[in-house]
């Protein structure tokens, strides 16, 4: 558990003092979910050290809109205040997880103390501005059916990335590398070959 709430850049150099310690100069960094955030930072901070980038499920824009954010967050301070009264206190842990659940913030129901700044540290970083100077070669590989981060993600990623092909699977979510670890490989050799 870290000391403090970690950013986005705290991932940067840990990935960066390991590349270094084990001598690997020029790399294809390949991120999946939060792990994409850190490569596709890393590659703007550290553009020379990276040949490519093979992101899947990245939430490179995030999928929920301002103003639907700002609306949970009121109605989740109000619920606190609301639910904090007895007898509706007994219930306030479950109707807290039933609400997280609801808007699709299982992750961060769960984050606790440090780990929970942390996840407010990462989600806020506006990736935008990062995919739009993408150097790298970057591969983008997509479950069609990924809830977590939808589909049209990718697409604004790959209009977003210059240098990106971008690769929808049919039938599979957000844990391609997972569930069909043969399949994905496939695209990433393929697309090894051009870097």
């Amino acid at each position: 558990m870290p000391g403090r709430p970690y950013e986005l850049a705290d991932y940067c150099d840990f990935l960066h003092e390991y590349l270094a310690e084990k001598k690997l100069l020029k790399v294809v960094l390949i991120g999946h979910s939060f792990g994409g955030r850190v490569a596709l930072k890393y590659s703007d901070v550290y553009k020379d050290g990276v040949a490519g980038l093979v992101l899947t499920g990245t939430p490179g824009v995030t999928p929920v809109p301002r103003k639907k954010l700002f609306l949970f967050i009121f109605l989740a301070k109000i619920g606190k205040v609301f639910f904090s009264i007895w007898p509706l206190s007994l219930i306030q842990e479950k109707i807290r997880l039933w609400y997280y659940y609801l808007v699709g913030a299982r992750e961060f129901y769960r984050a606790q103390g440090v780990m929970r700044e942390t996840f407010k540290n990462i989600v806020k970083e506006d990736l935008l501005h990062y995919m739009k100077r993408v150097a790298a070669p970057t591969l983008l590989v997509w479950g069609a059916t990924d809830q977590i981060t939808p589909i049209w993600i990718g697409n604004k990623m790959h209009e977003e990335i210059r240098s990106s092909k971008l690769v929808v699977i049919q039938d599979r979510g957000h844990a391609v590398p997972f569930k069909d670890p043969d399949l994905f490989v496939s695209h990433i050799e393929e697309f090894l070959q051009g870097v």
